[in-house]
């Protein structure tokens, strides 16, 4: 059994399909910057970031010092950029999720970025390529802040149009905000 089957097959992990291994198998591996095993580490620290490196050699076949030693490298290298919990924030709120394009003045797109990103309903916020164009992911309490967001944004000089998208079903949900 190889150690990605072996990870598979685990009680802690049982129906996991690392989306690492997903994305990546299709990749010649000698163009990645880390080895299987590296690769392996990341899966378990995606699916659970508490997971112990005892935990993670256990499960590995190999060494805890071992794993710490590639964990520390990957961070080191930031390939790891940190550690953190995800939360479901539909389990907490009644939030409502909406994509917007928003199209701008060319001049006024880095400015009208700035002040979108800062703003703490902004999930993600992206430049459209060949475009004076914004893609924000926004999440929002009620229909009424999406309100008061979309006239802040009637209101900012150098916004031409913009289209917002509510999003009512999650076919493939973010697994940052669970939404």
């Amino acid at each position: 059994m190889t150690k990605e089957n072996n990870m598979e097959k685990t009680e802690d992990n049982k129906n996991y399909e690392c989306d690492l291994s997903v994305r990546w198998g299709h990749i010649d591996p000698s163009i990645l910057p880390f080895d299987d095993l590296d690769k392996e580490i990341m899966c378990f620290l995606r699916y659970n970031a508490r997971m112990s490196n005892a935990e993670i050699a256990k499960m590995l076949n190999t060494s805890e010092a071992t794993v710490r030693r590639r964990i520390n490298e990957l961070v080191r290298r930031k390939i790891i950029t940190g550690f953190s919990a995800l939360v479901d924030l539909h389990a907490i709120e009644n939030s409502i999720k909406v994509c917007i394009r928003i199209d701008t003045e060319g001049d006024r797109l880095d400015a009208i970025a700035d002040s979108l990103a800062a703003n703490p309903n902004v999930l993600s916020l992206y430049r459209r390529r060949g475009q004076n164009q914004l893609l924000l992911q926004g999440l929002f309490l009620n229909l009424e802040t999406i309100q008061e967001f979309e006239d802040s944004l009637a209101r900012k000089d150098g916004i031409v149009k913009y289209d917002t998208m509510v999003v009512s079903k999650a076919f493939k949900k973010d697994p940052w905000v669970g939404i």
